[in-house]
């Protein structure tokens, strides 16, 4: 009676021990934090009147290239799905002066507003 309860001890303790660490995902090693996303909007600093079709350009050491968009007929922009890190925002329009922002810090799982006026050529 005492070897098959010992038998059976060994048994459940392996299981205990062996499941949970086969039960392991593959890509512990390769986690990546959720993504954080820039937006705001982008307006005319003498009208307050938002400018559509103006490029917004991410550039990061987090990156691998630069990412851009456009703002919308709103002046409203998005940058999403970005690695944490520490950015720079370059805003680029034919009628106004390029902008850039440094130093901008992103969180992982976080969104970043950003709010510019630019002055017009």
């Amino acid at each position: 009676m005492l070897k098959l309860f010992t038998a059976y001890f060994v048994c459940m303790l392996v299981l205990f021990v062996a499941v949970p660490l086969f039960a392991r995902s593959e890509d512990t090693d390769e986690y990546e934090p959720p993504p954080g996303v820039f937006m705001g909007t982008v307006i005319d600093a003498t009208s307050h009147v938002p400018i559509p079709d103006l490029v917004v350009i991410a550039t990061s050491p987090s990156l691998g290239e630069a990412q851009h968009t456009r703002t919308d007929a709103s002046g409203h922009y998005r940058l999403p799905l970005l690695p944490a890190g520490t950015y720079t925002l370059r805003f680029e329009h034919p009628g106004y002066p390029s902008h850039t922002r440094g130093d901008l810090l992103l969180r992982s799982n976080q969104t970043e507003q950003l709010q510019v006026e630019l002055l017009p050529l």
